[in-house]
């Protein structure tokens, strides 16, 4: 029984990932996600991974080099420390150029631009002192999407913004 359903697993899995394809002009995708590690705060705050979705549609083909897409990027923060709470959020556009100059089989390889701005806040429980503040985003990141059939995949993304690495699922539309 066993050996049955992990072979009825095996072949939904491996028939599933035939038939996907790269990204296109035309092509609308939504990244959701979690990210891990930070900038500057990263020691004194309890390590809770950020939320982190994006979202972009592709608008311009060049022939045998890759696609450029455009959208949007939105992440939050959370993290409680000793004496308090510290958040951030950002929201940003999303420049996008997807490489298809070699065969990159179920993935798609990509690398961009976020520019945005972002708001964080320090809130301390004592009411002594709590500070916000208000910044301009500027993001340079590469990722890849594995798509398991042309609108389920997963995805990852080193970059700054709300974490290093942001990874999740991915779908296409």
């Amino acid at each position: 029984m066993i050996k049955k359903l992990f072979l009825a697993v095996a072949v939904v899995f491996f028939t599933s990932s035939m038939f996907s394809q790269n990204f296109e002009k035309g092509d609308k995708a939504l990244n959701v996600g979690i990210g891990l590690g930070w900038g500057s705060y990263a020691t004194s705050l309890t390590p809770i991974p950020s939320f982190n979705a994006s979202f972009e549609a592709g608008i311009v083909d060049i022939p045998n080099v890759g696609v450029i897409g455009v959208g949007g990027f939105g992440g939050f923060r959370f993290s409680p420390y000793t004496g308090g709470v510290y958040t951030n959020t950002i929201i940003a556009a999303r420049g996008v150029f997807h490489f298809q100059f070699f065969d990159t089989g179920n993935f798609d390889l990509y690398a961009g631009i976020h520019t945005g701005f972002g708001f964080s806040s320090w809130n301390y429980t004592d009411d002594f002192f709590d500070s916000t503040n208000s910044y301009f985003v500027d993001d340079v990141f590469a990722g890849a999407r594995w798509m398991k059939n042309d609108k389920f995949g997963f995805f990852a993304e080193l970059g700054y913004g709300i974490s290093y690495l942001k990874a999740g699922i991915a779908l296409k539309f």
